[in-house]
């Protein structure tokens, strides 16, 4: 029986329903539009901005002794790192130890770290062989500038000399990064300490912080806090790069929806209402027969959840194709689904269509059944 209230209630003023309706489900449309382009290019950015490599710096602090030399960090320092903030605040930490070897009667830099955080780290581009997946591996991989200034392909062999000792490996890969690493040799950290007569020292820490650049200055403060040395810096130039992109969509997303929702709300309550109106005979009928306010205002919002979830159904599926377009359009690039706004979407139609049932609610407790039926 109430089924049938509800669903004869909308069927017989169906111009003023359907008015409500598309109302809901442009709202439904336009938000899950919004919603999945900027779920889609937060994600998608931080993807890109994690080919930049790390975010993150610890470098040693300057030792008040000889010359203000620098001091080099503890290999604990990075263990320490790995094991309490990884991978819950720090998707990788790469330490690094760097040598100036010769090869071939000429200088360049030979850089020690852990060659499976390095790979995961990310922000290099494998022109040939293989990436690094081992930390401890006797293999090595040379930057771009290096190859092409020696000539090394995958599968050369190299000898780098160290003073008086020499350190022989096959290069495993020509890696490109677009910085420092293009000039340098990338070997395992166990085998730097080697040649070098040290396993105590690093000179810097990188690492890769989850999460946005406001997540990057808590890390740097929970690090500062917890590491007793080494000083703890983020990478500004690509935090705030990072920040500044996502932080222009997310206020042109949600500056748009607000407007949405204002406009949409006003329309649902204004038709809501009118419905309202239409059936205060229906309204003063029911209340003469004994129906309770209550019972009477669950009608009222009973239509408004029918309405809601039909536009959220209908919305969300021409949101989705409205946001892929507009990905091709303005971005030229492909828009994936993100199921996990579907929830939002429900909710804020819903929302919607519960003010807009406020007035009808307020006039169900007004109406007088015996001045309305009375036609006064």
């Amino acid at each position: 029986m109430f089924v049938r209230m509800v669903s004869r209630g909308l069927w017989q003023r169906k111009s003023r329903a359907s008015v409500a309706l598309l109302a809901l489900t442009l709202a439904a449309t336009l938000i899950t539009a919004l919603l999945n382009l900027y779920v889609d290019a937060r994600r998608k950015i931080e993807s890109e901005f994690r080919r930049y490599g790390a975010n993150l710096m610890v470098s040693p602090s300057f030792s008040s002794g000889a010359a203000g030399a620098p001091e080099l960090l503890p290999v604990a320092l990075a263990q320490q790192m790995e094991e309490e903030f990884q991978p819950q605040q720090l998707e990788s930490v790469v330490p690094n130890l760097f040598a100036v070897v010769t090869l071939k009667g000429e200088s360049l830099v030979l850089a020690g770290t852990w060659l499976d955080q390095f790979s995961q780290m990310g922000g290099f581009e494998l022109l040939q062989g293989s990436a690094p997946d081992a930390r401890d591996d006797d293999r090595c991989w040379a930057g771009v500038a290096v190859a092409q200034r020696f000539g090394l392909n995958a599968g050369d062999s190299v000898e780098l000399a160290y003073r008086d000792a020499t350190h022989t490996c096959v290069v495993a890969g020509v890696i490109e990064t677009g910085q420092a690493e293009d000039t340098q040799i990338l070997a395992a950290l166990t085998r730097v300490q080697a040649l070098v007569g040290s396993s105590e020292g690093l000179n810097v820490i990188l690492a890769r912080v989850r999460g946005e650049a406001s997540e990057v200055e808590r890390t740097v403060t929970v690090l500062s806090a917890a590491l007793e040395t080494g000083s703890v810096t983020p990478l500004r130039q690509i935090t705030e790069s990072e920040f500044r992109v996502v932080d222009r969509i997310r206020r042109v997303a949600m500056g748009t929806t607000l407007v949405v929702l204002v406009i949409t709300t006003l329309c649902v309550l204004a038709t809501l209402t009118s419905l309202a109106f239409e059936r205060q005979k229906t309204i003063a009928t029911l209340k003469a027969m004994g129906a309770t306010n209550a019972r009477i205002s669950f009608i009222f919002l009973s239509e408004g959840v029918v309405l809601a979830l039909l536009a959220s159904a209908l919305g969300f599926g021409v949101g989705l194709g409205l946001a892929s377009w507009l990905g091709g359009a303005l971005f030229a690039a492909s828009v994936s689904v993100r199921w996990v706004i579907l929830p939002w979407v429900v909710g804020v139609t819903l929302g919607i269509a519960l003010i807009g049932t406020l007035f009808p609610m307020r006039l169900v407790r007004r109406t007088q059944p015996a001045v309305i039926l009375r036609g006064e």
